[in-house]
């Protein structure tokens, strides 16, 4: 099933992201594909990207939430709820992207509030994966996996936006945390 696949693959690849951090690193870089068998005769092949790891870091979350946005678009099971799931999560992208480009600007005080927002969004898309609409119409097997990625992604902007230190103007390194 999905989610056991992107635990696999977070195991794979290490919950530290130390490239991150300014430290030069050397990998491998390896691509799992994964099949799942649904309910019915159903089955769907994913290949998820090697760079997406579970960390609180500005390109952790990015590259999480475009995996999450390609895999709503492609599960026509969300049904009507696919649509809305979408918009938040484009927001939730639209606005972590703003606030990496403050705080790559130097300017923490704005990528804490776009950070605030993407927070929201995500707190909007967990909240429609969990309502009872949703329990009902969308099979389980399918809303887990949204559901336990959206809280994770949610988890991991909370902690980058309590720890998040950005950088003064002009420094190379980016957003860093302390």
């Amino acid at each position: 099933m999905k989610h056991l696949s992107r635990a696999a693959i977070a195991l794979a690849l290490g919950a530290a992201y130390p490239a991150m951090a300014g430290v030069t690193t050397t990998s491998t870089v390896t691509t799992i594909t994964t099949t799942s068998t649904l309910v019915g005769s159903t089955t769907t092949s994913t290949t998820l990207p090697p760079g997406c790891v579970a960390a609180a870091t500005f390109d952790s979350i990015l590259c999480r939430l475009d995996q999450e946005s390609e895999d709503v678009a492609n599960t026509p099971e969300l049904g009507n709820a696919g649509a809305k799931l979408a918009g938040a999560l484009d927001k939730a992208t639209s606005n972590t992207t703003k606030a990496s480009d403050s705080c790559n600007a130097g300017d923490s005080k704005a990528a804490g509030k776009q950070l605030k927002k993407a927070i929201r969004r995500m707190i909007q898309y967990n909240h429609r994966l969990g309502s009872n609409k949703s329990r009902k119409t969308i099979p389980e097997e399918i809303r887990t996996p949204f559901l336990d990625d959206g809280r994770a992604i949610q988890e991991d902007m909370k902690a980058l936006k309590k720890s998040l230190v950005c950088p003064p103007v002009g420094s190379p390194s980016g957003a860093y945390l302390q």
